[in-house]
């Protein structure tokens, strides 16, 4: 359950001119080098994912589907498999981008009260990133996320029932149909990318401080190279009469390429979105 990969196809190392290595430097267990994942090293937290921003770390859990859930839920909480048997592995796949997205919305509850003792590189993570998302939420005059301790539920004792003959056989077959076919499954290893922009994209975030920003220069000529180096199409070129380079900040993951590969040294991505979307071109 634990293992992660790194799709060479989509990490930034494919590009001559960016050099990333987020991965391996906030890796607590130092498993990831030269863009590749020691399995035996691997504990499963999630940060490499949190930090990617080429979404090239494949995992074995479906993080838009846990995030899914977590709407659902209400109240909309938070929380790893050590606090309710359906939550998410570990929360380090977790940024202020995904917080502010969900906190926007419903009053979100993060329940990171077991995390200091069993991943407290993920709990450091986690404070910084609930921190920075609180700041802009109360600036924002919404609701801030709130710290809670989810009771792990105890089990439920099953009760007896008599059982008929007939019954009793055909629930038997049934019930090894069914574990051949959860053996059959378990055999079979699934591993998801997960997409950050793309989720935000599809939740219709808005971009605040907490996503990037983009600054152009004089000098730019519309050349359009950022807009084909841009791997979430955050950056888009429209020609004409009214040139302008538009700008979607919550599709923004920060890699930098567009600034990268700008010829006129134009481009500049800056820490913090200030509301800029449109950058009129001269002709």
């Amino acid at each position: 359950m634990e293992k992660r990969s790194i799709d060479l196809g989509r990490c930034l190392v494919r590009d001559g001119k960016a050099d990333c290595h987020r991965c391996e430097e906030i890796c607590p267990q130092r498993a990831i080098a030269s863009h590749a994942v020691a399995q035996e090293a691997c504990d499963g937290c999630g940060l490499c994912t949190a930090v990617c921003p080429a979404a090239a770390i494949e995992a074995p859990e479906d993080y838009a589907e846990a995030l899914k859930k977590t709407m659902a839920l209400t109240p909309q909480v938070l929380m790893c498999g050590k606090a309710s048997p359906g939550g998410v592995h570990c929360l380090g796949f977790l940024d202020r981008r995904l917080l502010w997205s969900l906190a926007t919305k419903r009053p979100l509850s993060l329940d990171i009260s077991r995390c200091e003792s069993c991943r407290p590189a993920v709990f450091a993570w986690l404070q910084q990133e609930v921190t920075a998302c609180n700041d802009a939420l109360a600036r924002a005059g919404k609701k801030t996320i709130a710290l809670v301790h989810v009771k792990p539920a105890p089990p439920q004792p099953k009760k007896p029932r008599k059982v008929e003959r007939r019954s009793f056989f055909q629930a038997l077959f049934h019930s090894t149909a069914e574990g051949l076919q959860e053996i059959a499954e378990a055999q079979i290893e699934r591993s998801f990318r997960f997409d950050a922009s793309a989720w935000l994209r599809k939740q219709q975030a808005e971009a605040c401080e907490l996503f990037c920003g983009l600054a152009l220069r004089d000098g730019c000529t519309a050349c359009g190279l950022c807009t084909v180096v841009c791997p979430t199409g955050a950056v888009v070129l429209e020609r004409g009469e009214h040139a302008a380079l538009h700008f979607a900040g919550a599709s923004c993951t920060g890699c930098n390429l567009c600034a990268l590969h700008c010829p006129q040294g134009a481009l500049e991505l800056v820490p913090h979105f200030a509301g800029q979307r449109e950058f009129p071109l001269d002709r």
